[in-house]
């Protein structure tokens, strides 16, 4: 019987008692019971703790600007799971996503695997699509890690790892080279590998495993010339090789995210014009996006510590750029808006952001795994602190004050629903709630 887009939802929905589970075979028989989608596809395949999605948006962006059709699987959604799987950046349709996973629910069905993950379907229905549409390049995002990701049942053209950081660490280890390891499994025998780790123990061991696999790496830190040029005029600017390029995404990171996509795409011998149209074009949202200029809110995904940091210099480079402020005016002048789920490092993301903070409103999420308002106000100890049930209460709050400026983020869940509370996409936010619940940790 075909499923409804809400039935599709239901059967994922069912996965959640299944959990996360990291391992290849089971996506190897589900993939194979498929017809190995995989095998029609050309891959550029991430890795990374932070700036995989960019990094992925600036890659896509250049091969569309070259004139391909492009299929991008990343994670995880922030509105509408159908964001994970989209051709030419339009998300897959709700007929097609349900046509999709009534083809993978009988499969798993026929195969008894009736314990395939929530990732794993995901995954295989992006590899039915992207090759039922026959697209000529699939920007391919892991979900965790690398090594035992799902996606890492293909062969790529080229492996892209953006860096290296601490988090996941119940799953991927507690050191950095541990982590960097994991990471580090996707690289495949003599496929080209670029990455901005920039030195040290994690990038010892991406030299070790690509020397390893007689791989060409480029640590596009240490081999390419890379500048960030600033800020002019709400554009980001950057140097790389010798080339001045404008980027779409906004943020001194965003230059280290660019700098991976121009190496890949010089491996794919994509033009220089287009990678120029590319960047520039990039867009990707929830990261450093301003949903208003007068007044100034800016909402930013940043969910752990790593990803704070380079929210808090973004920031002051931005306000130094629009009002002139140098570092110190930029402190205590923001109305901070603040979520996350409850296993991240709250405390250490709170030090970072509490200097450009004048108070906090802090946000229950619409998910099981949220933080309560009540216990996150301690980490901003000394800053006022107003709690609020949903993002629609403090949203009133946010437009009540309309001579402030404010800085939404902690978490992506808290990006989806201000986004979808924007867009008018509640309903679709609402139908997808329920698989908020078990998706990967954001």
């Amino acid at each position: 019987m075909p499923m409804t887009y809400p039935d599709a939802l239901s059967y994922l929905g069912l996965t959640r008692r299944f959990g996360m589970k990291l391992g290849l075979e089971p996506m190897r028989k589900l993939a194979q019971a498929l017809g190995d989608p995989q095998e029609s596809l050309r891959f550029i395949h991430l890795a990374g703790t932070n700036g995989k999605g960019s990094t992925g948006a600036f890659c896509e962006s250049c091969l569309r600007a070259s004139g391909y059709r492009v299929g991008l699987y990343t994670s995880p959604h922030l509105v509408s799971v159908r964001e994970r799987i989209q051709i030419d950046r339009r998300p897959i349709s709700e007929a097609d996503f349900a046509e999709g996973m009534t083809v993978v629910s009988r499969v798993v069905g026929e195969h008894k695997n009736q314990e395939a993950t929530f990732f794993e379907l995901t995954t295989a229905l992006a590899l039915w699509y992207f090759a039922r549409e026959k697209v000529d390049w699939v920007v391919w995002e892991t979900g965790l890690g690398g090594r035992l990701d799902a996606t890492n049942i293909v062969r790529p053209e080229v492996c892209v790892i953006t860096n290296i950081g601490l988090d996941h660490q119940q799953y991927l280890g507690d050191t950095l080279r541990e982590i960097a390891a994991e990471k580090a499994g996707i690289i495949k025998y003599q496929v080209p590998v670029v990455s901005a780790v920039e030195s040290g123990e994690a990038a010892n061991v991406i030299r070790e495993r690509a020397k390893a696999e007689g791989c060409a790496l480029t640590l596009v830190r240490q081999e390419m010339e890379v500048k960030d040029l600033g800020l002019r005029g709400s554009k980001q600017r950057a140097e790389i090789d010798g080339h001045e390029f404008v980027l779409g995404l906004i943020g001194p990171h965003q230059v280290s995210n660019a700098a991976c996509a121009v190496g890949a795409m010089r491996q794919l011998k994509v033009s220089g014009a287009a990678i120029a149209r590319g960047l520039e074009s990039t867009v990707w949202p929830g990261r450093f996006e301003i949903l208003s200029e007068k007044p100034l809110i800016v909402l930013d995904g940043a969910h752990n510590p790593a990803a704070t940091k380079m929210l808090v210099e973004t920031w002051r480079a931005f306000l130094a750029m629009r009002y002139g402020w140098d570092a110190r005016a930029t402190e205590g002048r923001a109305r901070l808006v603040f979520a996350s789920v409850a296993d991240k490092d709250i405390s250490e993301m709170a030090q970072l952001l509490r200097p450009l903070a004048r108070e906090v409103l802090l946000v229950r999420l619409a998910n099981e795994r949220g933080a309560e308002p009540a216990l996150l106000a301690p980490a901003f100890a000394g800053l006022p602190c107003a709690c609020y049930d949903s993002v629609s209460a403090a949203w009133q709050d946010i437009a009540a004050a309309p001579e402030s400026i404010t800085l939404i983020t902690g978490s992506l869940f808290l990006v989806g629903e201000m986004l979808a509370r924007r867009q008018g996409n509640a309903e679709e936010y609402r139908l997808n709630e329920r698989l908020e619940k078990f998706t990967a940790t954001r």
